[in-house]
């Protein structure tokens, strides 16, 4: 599939797994990184005509904890989600680019779209990994 502005981003043609039983997401939702994120997946991909945040999925304990040092160690707090909440709170969950990424999508009004994320059943969790290396980097 195409991953242009005017047809959105690369959907990978396998459907999340049937037991994705958490979305990873990287942020605290207290602060404007979801909004700038949503703002700036909108304005790469205009013609999709949904706004769209950046996550993961996993399927287990042990697969947070992969993401948590690796992909998401720049992040302080974890926000984790059953994809079945998110879909109950008007969510698409989106398998795009490469696995485990995900889009976490949605139409309407932006504000309205972060708030239902930010109330949307959920638990938050420190992540034990933050502040050591990001991937591909090394200690001088």
């Amino acid at each position: 599939m195409s991953d242009d502005a005017d047809n959105g981003p690369r959907i990978r043609r396998a459907a999340l797994p049937g037991d994705a039983i958490v979305v990873v997401r990287g942020e605290d939702l207290g602060l404007d990184a979801p909004r700038t994120q949503a703002e700036r997946f909108r304005r790469r991909y205009p013609g999709w005509g949904r706004w769209g945040l950046s996550a993961y999925y996993a399927q287990s304990d042990g697969d947070i904890d992969d993401l948590a040092s690796g992909q998401l160690v720049r992040f302080e707090l974890l926000g984790i989600y059953r994809v079945s909440a998110l879909r109950a709170a008007g969510y698409e969950v989106i398998p795009t680019f490469r696995t485990p990424h995900v889009t976490i999508a949605f139409t309407g009004d932006l504000d309205e779209g972060l708030e239902r994320l930010r109330l949307a059943v959920h638990d938050e969790r420190p992540n034990p990994y933050h502040g050591q290396n990001e991937p591909g980097e090394v200690n001088p």
